[in-house]
């Protein structure tokens, strides 16, 4: 079951499964099913980020919305008709936190060393586009590469938590392109300046096209991540080489700052950064998670 976000034929947004191999407009099926339980009572739920605010991101939630409507209506009325345009799973983030260097050899091949705790970093929340959008080379940034991660969204706040509870505070997984500024990147960090606006440019955070719940995922802990550019491998490597696990990154930034509904975390890159070019098609994957694919203009 993977969740995403998309944009309707009528100009609004809604809540999109994938379920049996085909996509269906969730947001519809709640109205059916609220009708069905509650008379129409309860919130509405058209964009996943008020479903994760609403606290209402969970798998139980689908599988009980889709047995239920299952049992009185047949479905084939609420699959979502092609094309589809994929908006970001979570649009309008408070944070995006993100963390460096958290593959030994993405540090090595940088030049950088390996860090003792977690190195973190954010990038602007205009800086996210959807899969199959276009990601915009900017004039004068020199060069810019491409780099596949995992991301998790926050389902509540967290403050101060153990890293034995720190999977209570995710809601699902999904995934982002941390497009960087290579060049500039190098120019700030050596003139002593953080790397914000390296990171920042709009469209250089791709992000989607799916959020899976949580407990979809089986072993999080070892997820095969890749990235593709034109087809060809460039990144690969497993989450069981992280340096810094999911729970412990977030504990580790909950002590910081306090995470918010709806904020990511991406969770760093592996070894095989390299640079894009306008026509370039990125492909970043994990098998449990999806594929979220973006052009370069």
């Amino acid at each position: 079951m993977k969740a995403f976000s998309f944009l309707h034929k009528d100009g609004l947004t809604r809540i999109g499964i994938e379920y049996n191999d085909a996509f269906y407009d969730f947001s519809q099926a709640w109205e059916l099913y609220k009708h069905l339980k509650n008379k129409g009572q309860g919130p509405e739920l058209n964009f996943l980020q008020v479903m994760v605010e609403a606290d209402f991101f969970h798998l139980n939630t689908f599988q009980e919305l889709i047995s239920d409507l299952e049992k009185v209506r047949p479905l084939d009325d609420l699959k979502i008709k092609p094309p589809i345009i994929f908006l970001p799973p979570v649009g309008r983030p408070q944070k995006i936190l993100c963390i460096g260097r958290n593959y030994k050899e993405h540090a090595e091949e940088l030049g950088n060393k390996v860090p003792e705790e977690p190195l973190f970093f954010s990038k602007a929340p205009s800086s996210i586009i959807g899969h199959e959008s276009k990601i915009m080379l900017p004039a004068d940034a020199g060069r810019v590469d491409h780099e596949g991660e995992i991301a998790l969204v926050i389902s509540k706040k967290a403050s101060h938590i153990s890293e034995k509870k720190a999977f209570d505070y995710i809601a699902g997984f999904s995934l982002i392109n941390d497009v960087t500024a290579r060049e500039m990147k190098k120019r700030d960090t050596d003139a002593g300046r953080p790397w914000f606006r390296s990171k920042s440019f709009d469209t250089f955070c791709p992000f989607g096209p799916f959020l899976v719940p949580k407990q979809k995922i089986n072993d999080p802990n070892d997820l095969n991540i890749s990235v593709k550019v034109n087809g060809e491998l460039k990144q690969q490597n497993s989450t069981s080489k992280m340096i810094f696990g999911f729970a412990e990154l977030v504990s580790y930034l909950s002590k910081f700052c306090t995470l918010e509904p709806g904020d990511v975390i991406a969770t760093g890159t592996p070894a095989g950064v390299g640079a894009i070019k306008a026509g370039d098609t990125v492909e970043v994957s994990v098998h449990e998670i999806g594929t979220l694919i973006n052009q370069v203009e």
